[in-house]
């Protein structure tokens, strides 16, 4: 298959993204804890797309070896996610200043703390580093241009994993409408067709998390791998909303039971018991391969991962779809 990149496609000539990132293509690997480690994200990076480290909240240890890691498979760009809490930014901090990626990633849930971004932003732009914020709100986008991200990705309630209860095609449009710096969809997009779909909303680019999963380059366990293969439709819950914590992931006997304790007993007696049961939850499916008494957290569009392939592939085959969807529109009558 062809190659696919900015400078080739029409509606992608002057990307933003690209030339923000330094990249040959507008696809951002999105940062999946016990997923995005440095094979699939230097495979990414390889391929024109930017990949992400997944490591929001590991030792300063993990994150050097990683970044190192990364760094001796691909001398292409990659950025480094990193949750936006004090107690997580101090230990990720001085680790990202000293290895100096590409660009951080900073992943909340909502309601973004212009404090936080006031005391580290400027540290990381000083030292080179560009700044993705994921908003899964409209105040959160805004706040995040306020305070000099220079991309906001807009995380809508299909994608897997951490989720808000607004989707991608009613989020998107509204932070388009309001930011002047770039905006990448995320969130229910897994091939060509949610690509031109997130470009007719006023996307600049396009996240994927769930569809890398399924990359040759994941090092996830084959189990978690094969159960997103086969999943179908309506095959995902999201659990933890009591708790201000939903996640999406695939149905099986460790959602069951948190569902059970949400939906039978009153969170003010079970919250605590939720809270120990998701903490292993990922690990426990994705590392482990536990995939019925773990979390795999994947979005609403893994019935469309019908397949496992290297990630250069995954890109390039989207993109080609995006241009043919984006083209045979041009044909539609009104």
């Amino acid at each position: 298959m062809k190659t696919t990149s900015c400078k080739e496609e029409p509606f992608m000539s002057e990307n933003r993204i690209c030339k923000i990132l330094n990249v040959e293509k507008p696809v951002i690997q999105g940062p999946m804890a016990w997923s995005s480690f440095a094979p699939l994200v230097a495979a990414v990076s390889n391929a024109g797309g930017f990949g992400v480290l997944g490591i929001a909240a590991a030792p300063a240890a993990l994150i050097h070896d990683q970044i190192q890691k990364t760094r001796e498979l691909t001398d292409k760009p990659f950025g480094v996610n990193v949750f936006m809490e004090e107690h997580i930014m101090e230990i990720a901090t001085p680790a990202l200043l000293e290895e100096k990626p590409a660009a951080v990633y900073a992943d909340i849930l909502n309601n973004l703390d212009p404090v936080l971004c006031s005391k580290y932003f400027p540290q990381f732009k000083e030292a080179g580093m560009k700044i993705i914020v994921k908003a899964s709100t409209l105040q959160d986008a805004i706040t995040a241009e306020k305070c000099g991200a220079d991309i906001v990705v807009a995380k809508g309630w299909e994608g897997g994993g951490h989720v808000t209860p607004e989707s991608t095609m009613t989020l998107l449009p509204q932070i388009v409408r309001k930011l002047s710096i770039p905006v990448v969809a995320s969130g229910g997009i897994a091939d060509g067709y949610g690509m031109a779909a997130a470009v007719a909303l006023g996307a600049d680019g396009f996240e994927m998390g769930s569809r890398f999963l399924c990359a040759t380059e994941n090092t996830i366990h084959e189990n978690a791998k094969q159960a997103i293969v086969k999943a179908g439709d309506m095959q995902s819950v999201i659990t933890s909303t009591s708790t201000f914590d939903p996640c999406r992931q695939l149905q099986n006997a460790y959602t069951d039971k948190m569902i059970d304790l949400e939906r039978n007993y009153p969170i003010s007696e079970v919250a605590d018991q939720m809270r120990t049961l998701a903490k292993p939850a990922l690990k426990t499916a994705m590392h482990d391969g536990d995939i019925e008494n773990g979390g795999v957290m994947v979005g609403m569009i893994a019935p469309l991962i019908n397949d496992i392939k290297p990630a250069g592939e995954i890109i390039d085959s989207c993109l080609a779809e995006c241009r043919q969807v984006i083209e045979n529109m041009t044909h539609f009558a009104f």
